[in-house]
């Protein structure tokens, strides 16, 4: 259940886990303070053994008598300690849940960041498309430009061409007004 409730943490829910892993710190601490508890009680156990020793050993029934009403106090405490222990090992399985929690939690973290991450890549790979873009029409451009340079070049050649033909048609007129004035000229020597 820890598991699932990690997998699905809310906003509201990571303070619940937060508040709950600190329990949990207490307790530990509290366990290690009953696993010192534990040590003390084996070496009671150990001790009843002895008791046990004494008890076959000894002769009178009222020391017999008060060694069993300590034996059975002895018993009761082995039991309680029995369920201490038991307790200690839940403990430590809840500490090694919280640890993994808290793995859980930083891969989350970690996804998280990458997600961004991963969001900026496809905004700079957007962007390095347009650049593209622009760049193509940029030489589109430059392109444009230096066919407008020549259409002007050819233009200029155009009116050049005009003006030559012009004056090639005015030196034809030229040429033949010389070639009639040439025959004016005999004409008028013929006349003489």
């Amino acid at each position: 259940m820890i598991y699932l409730a990690a997998i699905g943490l809310t906003p509201s829910g990571s303070s619940t886990v937060h508040i709950y892993t600190q329990t949990i710190h207490r307790t530990t601490q509290s366990t290690q303070t009953i696993h010192r508890t534990t040590q003390s009680t084996q070496t009671i156990h150990r001790t009843t053994q002895s008791t046990q020793k004494i008890h076959r050993t000894t002769q009178s029934t009222q020391t017999i008598h008060r060694t069993t009403q300590s034996t059975q106090t002895i018993h009761r405490t082995t039991r309680s300690t029995q369920t201490i222990h038991r307790t200690t090992q839940s403990t430590q399985t809840i500490h090694r849940t919280t640890r993994s929690t808290q793995t859980i939690h930083r891969t989350t973290q970690s996804t998280q960041t990458i997600h961004r991450t991963t969001q900026s890549t496809q905004t700079i790979h957007r962007t390095t498309r347009s650049t593209q873009t622009i760049h193509r029409t940029t030489q589109s451009t430059q392109t444009i430009h230096r066919t407008t340079r020549s259409t002007q070049t050819i233009h200029r050649t155009t009116q050049s061409t005009q003006t030559i033909h012009r004056t090639t048609q005015s030196t034809q007129t030229i040429h033949r007004t010389t070639q009639s004035t040439q025959t004016i000229h005999r004409t008028a020597q013929f006349t003489n």
